[in-house]
């Protein structure tokens, strides 16, 4: 028996074994599970997404506020809702303050989301159900961003599971199947996706209304079920309301800054420029696909962008086509745009891909050998994460700082200068922005004269270098000593007493 022959044999076993699993639902969402969680605590926090959604979940748990969530008690936070904050505080309170806790939440909802895309991969891929599934979980955008603590891996999880009640009930299995079932799961899933991130979170849901009108549109009255809709009111709207009611004006900012700004102004600084929308989505598309974002890019080229390529498209085509050029289209327009907000498109994308690669079943079993080697590459990747030397990692400066001072500080402030909130985290306090001088800047937490009024006992004060001789003449000024720990990370590490506590020691 020849060599080509032997490792064309253990290639088709390899196969074969792998497609199993892809037809099996319990086994996908169990790979999917173990992928996920693999490696999840091993690195510390880094800045500055990371720090500050932890921060604020910290401050629920020490104030016991779920509804306002706030980075510190005397300032609120409230530029995303609060599905994040909740995620993250329930983990930890269930499983402790570590890395691993923090993440947990986004290891779950990238596996459910696996799952879900298992479900629509039934009605879309029925051949080969689970290949959409496996194709989402091991493309590098949709399995890094599991391993970051931001919106939007739950928010795809929420706007998956929106489109997985539309598919539902669009593409059944049955031909006696009630469809308003799926249309309320349809409408608390994208209650679940406003409640997380807020109207990005609706934009799948632009896309299914327009692809319902083009179909068929007098059956589209059935997308909006009282049923579905009390649904989407109560979890979708309920947390705005509340938080609207015990924050009086929250409702101007909310719109002005949180929808307004990002949309039509530079003001948030995330490449607002008119080529922005190329420069970071376009690599987003080209490198968050990887490894499939080859067959992605045959994709792109056929695009349905004549009449005759539209209609020459299947019903389901032109669905997932909506579901990734309609948000896409509103994110280029956007002017506060960042990678991960492409997120919530990518298992519309992993379903395309599938579909393209069952459209070739010669070449589908080579290309079904290359996931589990795919899968291996990412979790390689993932573990050497952990041994980067950063300085936005947060459990390093904190280790830093324990060697460095001779006390638990009950607070860690940051003078002029945004803080590191991971740090909080780490040392189990709070972390507050203070200015030097007395101004008007709504950022800050408050003025280092306030700051120095009040009794919150040992306290660490963080200064860049450049600004720590006006630091110590403002203090002086204010009647108070310095104690200098050392240097670490670009700031200056302090200590803080009054010049009367010195003279009664």
């Amino acid at each position: 028996m020849s060599f080509s022959s032997i490792e064309s044999g253990s290639s088709s076993a390899l196969h074969r074994r792998f497609e199993r699993v892809l037809q099996s639902f319990w086994l996908t969402l169990a790979f999917a599970l173990a992928f996920g969680f693999a490696f999840q605590g091993s690195r510390g926090l880094w800045e500055t997404d990371e720090g500050r959604y932890t921060q604020v979940a910290m401050e629920m748990l020490r104030s016991g506020d779920y509804i306002t969530p706030r980075r510190h008690f005397h300032h609120i936070h409230p530029t995303k809702p609060p599905m994040t904050y909740w995620a993250i505080a329930s983990s930890v309170a269930q499983f402790g303050r570590n890395e691993w806790a923090v993440r947990a939440p986004n290891a779950l909802a990238f596996a459910f989301t696996v799952g879900l895309l298992f479900g629509i991969g039934r009605r879309l891929t029925p051949s080969l159900p689970g290949l959409p599934a496996a194709l989402y979980a091991t493309t590098a955008l949709c399995y890094f961003a599991a391993n970051l603590v931001t919106t939007d891996t739950l928010l795809t999880l929420m706007t998956t599971l929106g489109a997985f009640g539309y598919v539902g009930a669009r593409w059944p299995l049955r031909d006696d199947h009630r469809i308003w079932p799926w249309i309320v799961l349809m409408w608390a899933g994208f209650g679940l996706a406003f409640v997380t991130k807020g109207p990005p979170g609706l934009l799948p849901l632009v896309a299914i209304f327009v692809f319902d009108a083009l179909q068929s549109p007098h059956r589209t009255r059935q997308l909006f079920d009282p049923r579905g809709l009390l649904v989407f009111a109560v979890v979708g709207l309920s947390w705005y309301i509340a938080v609207v009611l015990r924050n009086p004006g929250l409702m101007t900012y909310l719109f002005e800054e949180e929808v307004v700004a990002r949309v039509a102004s530079s003001e948030h600084g995330r490449f607002p420029q008119w080529w922005g929308g190329f420069y970071v989505y376009g690599f987003a598309l080209l490198l968050g696909a990887l490894p499939w974002s080859p067959t992605l890019w045959r994709r792109v080229r056929e695009l349905p962008v004549t009449r005759a390529r539209w209609f020459a498209l299947s019903a389901d085509g032109k669905f997932l086509a909506l579901w990734i050029a309609l948000p896409l289209l509103v994110f280029m327009i956007a002017r506060s745009r960042l990678p991960l907000y492409l997120l919530p498109l990518f298992p519309a994308i992993a379903l395309v891909i599938a579909r393209a690669w069952l459209l070739e079943p010669v070449r589908l079993r080579r290309r079904l050998v290359w996931i589990p080697f795919a899968a291996l590459a990412l979790v390689l990747v993932k573990a050497g994460a952990a041994h980067l030397e950063s300085n936005k990692d947060m459990r390093r400066f904190a280790q830093v700082i324990d060697q460095m001072v001779p006390y638990t500080p009950k607070e860690v402030v940051f003078i002029d200068e945004s803080p590191r909130y991971g740090l909080g985290f780490y040392l189990d306090c709070p972390t507050e922005w203070v200015s030097l001088y007395d101004n008007n800047d709504k950022r800050f937490d408050d003025t280092l004269e306030n700051e120095l009024l009040q009794s919150e006992g040992k306290r660490l004060f963080l200064i860049r270098p450049e600004n720590y001789d006006r630091f110590v003449a403002r203090a002086h000024e204010l009647g108070h000593h310095i104690q200098r720990f050392g240097e670490s990370h670009r700031f200056v590490i302090v200590g803080v007493r009054r010049n009367s506590d010195n003279q009664r020691n």
